[in-house]
C-alpha cells in the first residue's frame, strides 16, 4: 500500500472530536515496523480516555490560535480558532521534511546548488554552492536548527527549484485535505505560507509516529557532516525540549507569523501534541499548556 492510500485512510477516520489513531508509515526512513500476515488477528485493547479532573479548571491562552491534542484517543482538550488560516513560519518545514522522506532516502547525496540568498537575520546553516551532503544530514539541520538553507537545497535537489518544490507541496496538501494551507516556498520565510491550527495537527500527527522524525526532533545538539568532512553545529531552536516531558516538534517565527510552536510531550504513557500559533510567549505558552493538560486531565 502506497504512502498516500495510507495517509488518505487516516485522514477518512477524521472526525468532529479528533483525528484517529496515526499509525506508522511505512516507506519513510523508519517510519515503524510492519506486522507478519502470520500474526493472528486480535481485537483493539481499549483506549485510555482523557477526563476532566474534579477541580479542572479552564486554560486562558493569549495565542491567536491555540490547540491540545491527546494523541491516543484523539480528544482534543483544548481549541481556539483552531481552523482559519494564519502565517506559519518555519513549521512550513514538516511538510518539507514529509515530502523529502516520502520520496527519498537518508543517504542520497545532494550537491548543493545555486541557492537563494538569505537575509543577515535569516537561520541558516552556511552551505555553499558545489558541497556534497547526505539527506539525512540536511533533515537533521532542517528540523533542529530550521536552516532555512538546508530547506532551499533539499527542495531545488528533490523539483528543481523552489517554485516546482512548492507546486507539489500544495498538491500533498490538497491530497490530504488541508483546506486552510497554502505553501510558497519550502521554509516558511514567505508570508503566504498560511495553515491552520487544525490543518497542522494533520500533519504533525502523522510525523509523530515515525521513529526517524521522533529521532530527529528530540535531539538538542548534533554535528553534521558533508561529504568533504566539513562539519556543522547543529543546536535546537526549541527552548522548551526536554522540560516538562517535552519530546520534540518545531518552531517558527516571522515578524508576520509571530511566535509559533508545536509540540510534543510525554507523561507517564501518556502523549499529546500542542499547537500554538501567534503568541506572545510561545515556549511559556505551550510549557503552560503541557503542565495543564496533565494537572486537569486524568485518563480512564
Amino acid at each position: 500500500m502506497n504512502l498516500l492510500v495510507i495517509v488518505g485512510l487516516v485522514f477518512s477516520l477524521i472526525g468532529n472530536a479528533g483525528i484517529a489513531v496515526a499509525k506508522p508509515i511505512s516507506g519513510i526512513f523508519n517510519g515503524g515496523e510492519s506486522k507478519s500476515n502470520n500474526q493472528p488477528i486480535t481485537e483493539s485493547s481499549y483506549v485510555p480516555q482523557p477526563k476532566a479532573k474534579p477541580d479542572f479548571k479552564k486554560f486562558n491562552t493569549m495565542a491567536s490560535q491555540a490547540l491540545i491534542y491527546d494523541t491516543d484517543s484523539g480528544v482534543k482538550l483544548l481549541e481556539k480558532d483552531i481552523d482559519s488560516p494564519k502565517p506559519i513560519a518555519s513549521l512550513t518545514k514538516l511538510m518539507t521534511a514529509l515530502i523529502i522522506m516520502e520520496d527519498h532516502k537518508p543517504s542520497e547525496i545532494v550537491t548543493v546548488g545555486k541557492l537563494p540568498t538569505l537575509g543577515l537575520e535569516d537561520q541558516k546553516m552556511g552551505l555553499v554552492e558545489g558541497e556534497e551532503i547526505e539527506v539525512g544530514e540536511l533533515l537533521k539541520a532542517l528540523l533542529i536548527y530550521s536552516a532555512n538553507d538546508a530547506a532551499n537545497a533539499l527542495a531545488i535537489y528533490d523539483s528543481g527549484s523552489l517554485e516546482n518544490f512548492s507546486i507539489k507541496m500544495n498538491d500533498k496538501a490538497t491530497q490530504w485535505g488541508l483546506t486552510k494551507t497554502k505553501f510558497e516556498d519550502p521554509s516558511g520565510l514567505s508570508p503566504n505560507n498560511t495553515s491552520s491550527a487544525n490543518d497542522l495537527l494533520k500533519i504533525a500527527s502523522i510525523l509523530s509516529v515515525n521513529d526517524t522524525f521522533k529521532n530527529i526532533t528530540s535531539t538538542a545538539y548534533t554535528k553534521v557532516s558533508n561529504l568533504s568532512g566539513k562539519q556543522y553545529d547543529i543546536t535546537t531552536t526549541n527552548k522548551i525540549l526536554g522540560l516538562g516531558g517535552v519530546v520534540g516538534m518545531k518552531t517558527g517565527f516571522t515578524l508576520e507569523a509571530g511566535q509559533c510552536l508545536i509540540t510534543a510531550a510525554q507523561r507517564n504513557g501518556r502523549r499529546i501534541i500542542t499547537i500554538v500559533l501567534n503568541s506572545p510567549d510561545r515556549f511559556q505558552e505551550s510549557k503552560n499548556m503541557v503542565e495543564w493538560s496533565f494537572k486537569n486531565y486524568i485518563w480512564q
